[in-house]
């Protein structure tokens, strides 16, 4: 199934470029940004081992445990997240006096949270799951939910109050296990309120009459639908944005819907902002705790000072990567731009289509070819006038068959992957693409670029001259900074005297 979503990203205005090296800044407004975490913290373990035969005893399998892993899971993964990802996370949670409890406590404090633990005479919550195979066999919960003791919620109150003059957002990370109530989840946001705080609440279809009052929901499709009292069904068009629209209203809350492999929804309370935005996923390998990272990011973002479209774009982005760990997981700003990366790199095949697309935009499309070994401050000067003449930027790379067939076996010196890093890494560059002809014409004929961007040296009548304005493009020569070329400079390299 496929759904046509309306699509409003932060980047909207700007080339992809621009709005990829605007991502370090973004992850700078999350720094030292403290989120005070409320809810049910779980110690998801891990016991990983080979499966290969099936129990003489039982029509079961026989998983030989190899390993186990302790990780924190539920609202201690939503803190963990707040930290990865520049953050300073307080976790007021139901702790036990139990060994799982010990555990919990010990890998908060490992990854750098401050954990306030109420111990409500229950044991710690834990999930472990048995994995062969790379595939979950069985997960075995440990839990026992019961309504909280006033005395257990005035402790969690006072908690709250003694940390929330120094916070900048609240979350509240709701798996419905037995911290949140009705009149708790009022105190919460009264406490947050008097001091100029909003909350996020990621919810739980168990407690729906917990989240009136709240500033913003993050619930998936299916909780979102429980929410309503609806039944599962799958989602469209009109439906998700039906569904936001009754949240946002029923709550009054601006309301993140997660979609899975349909990307996120955002409906603001008043229902006048509304945008989707589709997965960037490339490969779900388990969904484990992907709802906690979203939140986490997007509470960061919020607490940071940015836009609803960028907070959601952020969150989107960081749901991307933890999808493709394995089991419950934390991500990091690295890793999300590296993700980001990762799409600017064009196949062969999807540059016709990826041309099209921003032409739709309006935008103005600029190619430049080359091998690009040794980036020096000639290539520089070259792309920077690249970028000059439009919106979007496009580099045609040699790659390293192709340099070894015109240049000998000693170049490049350096590896096309690593070519196209740097490449990516300068602002003036929007995308690449790896070519393996002698020369770019049929990249540029997928392109068909407004602007071909080429040195003075090779002239009008350059070979990718036809095919340019044949596609209806033009030709912009830029003259050569003098003694600056590859070739000049491995030849300093090994002459007596470096210049």
């Amino acid at each position: 199934m496929t759904m046509q979503f309306h699509k409003q990203e932060p980047e909207r205005s700007v080339t992809f470029n621009e709005a990829r090296n605007s991502l370090p800044g973004y992850f700078a407004a999350f720094r030292n940004k403290r989120v005070v975490v409320l809810g049910d913290a779980i110690l998801d373990e891990y016991l990983v081992g080979d499966c290969s035969r099936i129990s003489p005893e039982a029509p079961v399998p026989v998983v030989r445990v190899t390993s186990s892993r302790p990780v924190l899971g539920g609202a201690a993964n939503t803190a963990a997240n707040v930290v990865s990802l520049g953050g300073q996370a307080t976790l007021i949670t139901l702790v036990g006096s139990d060994d799982a409890g010990i555990l919990l406590r010990q890998r908060a404090a490992a990854a750098g949270i401050d954990l306030y633990g109420v111990d409500a005479g229950v044991p710690t919550l834990r999930k472990t799951r048995v994995v062969g195979q790379h595939q979950q066999i069985v997960r075995l919960d440990y839990e026992e939910v019961r309504p909280l003791s006033a005395e257990s919620q005035a402790a969690i109150v006072e908690l709250l109050r003694s940390n929330v003059g120094r916070a900048d957002i609240v979350v509240i990370s709701d798996y419905a296990k037995g911290l949140l109530s009705p009149g708790l989840a009022q105190a919460i946001f009264r406490y947050a309120h008097e001091v100029g705080l909003v909350v996020v609440v990621d919810p739980r279809p168990q407690n729906r009459d917990c989240y009136a009052g709240c500033d913003y929901l993050t619930p998936n499709w299916r909780e979102s639908r429980a929410l309503l009292g609806l039944s599962d069904a799958e989602p469209s068009q009109e439906t998700v944005g039906a569904v936001a629209t009754a949240l946002a209203k029923r709550l009054d809350a601006n309301i993140v819907l997660t979609l899975g492999p349909f990307g996120i929804s955002f409906c603001s309370r008043d229902c006048c902002e509304r945008f989707a935005m589709p997965t960037l996923a490339k490969e779900v390998f388990d969904v484990s705790g992907a709802g906690d990272t979203v939140v986490a990011t997007f509470a960061l973002a919020l607490a940071g000072g940015l836009d609803h479209a960028t907070a959601v774009s952020l969150a989107n982005r960081a749901a991307s990567v933890v999808v493709g760990k394995f089991g419950t997981a934390v991500v990091t700003p690295n890793e999300i731009v590296e993700e980001a990366d990762a799409g600017r790199l064009v196949q062969r095949g999807a540059l016709a289509e990826l041309a099209a697309t921003l032409r739709a935009k309006g935008k103005r499309l600029v190619t430049v070819n080359g091998s690009f070994d040794l980036l020096h401050g000639g290539h520089l000067h070259l792309l920077n006038e690249a970028r000059r003449q439009g919106d979007v930027v496009i580099v045609g790379l040699n790659s390293d068959t192709s340099i070894r067939a015109y240049k000998g076996p000693n170049r490049p010196i350096v590896q096309e992957r690593r070519r196209a890093e740097m490449l990516l890494a300068l602002r003036s560059v929007d995308y690449v693409h790896i070519f393996d002809e002698l020369d770019p014409r049929a990249f540029l004929e997928e392109v068909k670029p407004d602007v071909h961007v080429n040195g003075s040296e090779y002239g009008e009548n350059c070979i990718e001259a036809e095919t340019v304005r044949n596609g209806g493009g033009r030709l912009h020569l830029v003259d050569r900074l003098p003694g600056l070329s590859t070739t000049e400079l491995v030849s300093a390299l090994h002459s007596p005297v470096l210049r």
